[in-house]
């Protein structure tokens, strides 16, 4: 399993974590704002700096509206620059039916990125529209579940279109709707094109907190990753609008990665 650092957990950098979660518009719009190749090349360096070698780029960082094959060769040599690779283009898909341009921007954004998959959440009204962008790009979008309570919910989004639109388990969101995440893995294990392993105080409101402090069974997830023989990418997602979450996402890594190398010992003697 790749492990990466997923850039919306920079969500307030550019306030000076100064704002929350029911803020994140404004949020969001001042990082857009305030964005620059400078700033892009100090996020890369934090990132690397605390053990990651991959991340899952966010919009706010690539925003499609300003995307050229210029800016996206000057980010595509930033991360490379600092040993970084970027499995996955995180936004928003928007409603490709009523305003395909901006469906469109995204697509041509992660294209120009060179990014072959876009993590989204999108309507079951949109899939076959989205589903022809796929072919179209040449791309596969990850459905992240937000409002969505169950599995089932996703799996009607996917529908008939599997081979190029999976599933993208957010543990956090799952925890926060009162699914017991590491199930809805479980449950879309046949559909899962990536993971975003998130923890949150509470059931009820989404407050993300350091992964393994909060009530979204994150060793049971990866338990469950690990038995399932998931091989393919899961984002470290920690958007925390009080503080840096650098640190955290640091710890929550080695963590991560002590459980899947305990069990891949495990496997081993098992054999011997």
């Amino acid at each position: 399993m790749l492990l990466g650092f997923q850039t919306a957990n920079y969500f307030a950098r550019s306030t000076n974590y100064q704002t929350s979660m029911d803020e994140w518009g404004a949020a969001e719009r001042k990082v857009i704002e305030n964005f620059s190749l400078a700033e892009f090349e100090r996020i890369c360096r934090d990132i690397k700096g605390a053990g990651f070698q991959h991340i899952e780029l966010w919009m706010g960082h690539a925003f499609p509206k300003f995307m050229t094959p210029y800016l996206a060769d000057e980010l595509k040599s930033i991360w490379q620059r600092n040993g970084l690779s970027v499995y996955s283009y995180s936004c928003s898909l928007g409603d490709p039916v009523r305003y395909p341009r901006w469906t469109r921007l995204c697509f041509e954004t992660a294209k120009m990125l060179g990014i072959n998959m876009i993590t989204s959440g999108i309507s079951k009204e949109s899939a076959p529209s989205i589903y022809g962008m796929c072919n179209e790009y040449g791309l596969k979008v990850a459905v992240e579940n937000h409002p969505e309570k169950s599995p089932d919910e996703i799996k009607a989004v996917i529908g008939d279109y599997g081979d190029l639109i999976g599933a993208a388990v957010d543990t956090g969101w799952f925890g926060t709707q009162g699914y017991h995440a590491p199930e809805a893995l479980w449950e879309l294990k046949d559909n899962l094109f990536n993971v975003h392993l998130k923890d949150v105080r509470e059931a009820g409101e989404h407050h993300p907190v350091a992964l393994g402090s909060g009530i979204a069974n994150i060793g049971e997830c990866v338990q469950v990753l690990k038995e399932i023989n998931y091989n393919k990418t899961a984002s470290i997602e920690q958007e925390s609008g009080d503080h840096d979450p650098t640190e955290e996402c640091a710890i929550a890594l080695k963590w991560i990665q002590e459980m899947l190398d305990e069990n891949a010992m495990e496997n081993h003697s098992s054999r011997n």
